[in-house]
């Protein structure tokens, strides 16, 4: 059993970077072995060979869903792909999204990838995230763990 939980974001465009906060977060708490957290920044699609042979995902990133800052969305991404919602994801030097559909036929990716979203306030330069959305940090933080105990 191998679960993947991936943070990316870009920690320099303030609520931008909120996956990466959580996985920095969640690397502090004591999980199983068969969990691997991993901060992937902004590397597009190369962080698709972090997820190979794995048995699950969990994404975590700043999601623009239309919400008010701070509310938390949980949804499967194979459920997005051919809908109206795939570009709910943030932008990076190539989205998500998009690797994740350049890719998927090339690699061994899991058939269970959940992506646990967070609406961001701001996306300007700087470092500190917004009040609401760090508030949402502990609530992601238990989505993720319900995940990972529920494989």
């Amino acid at each position: 059993m191998r679960v993947v939980v991936l943070g990316i974001g870009n920690i320099l465009l303030r609520d931008e970077g909120v996956g990466v906060r959580v996985v920095e977060e969640l690397r502090k708490l004591e999980l199983p072995d068969y969990v691997e957290v991993y901060d992937g920044a902004t590397l597009g699609i190369a962080l698709l060979n972090l997820l190979s042979d794995s048995d699950k995902a969990v994404i975590v990133d700043a999601v623009f869903g239309g919400g008010k800052p701070g509310d938390i969305y949980r949804f499967s991404l194979y459920e997005i792909l051919d809908t109206p919602l795939k570009n709910l994801i943030s932008a990076h030097d190539i989205d998500f999204v998009t690797a994740f559909k350049m890719g998927k036929d090339l690699l061994n990716l899991p058939q269970n990838i959940v992506v646990v979203g967070i609406e961001p306030k701001t996306i300007e330069e700087g470092m500190e995230l917004s009040d609401e959305v760090k508030k949402a940090i502990p609530k992601a933080i238990e989505i993720i763990l319900e995940e990972i105990r529920g494989l």
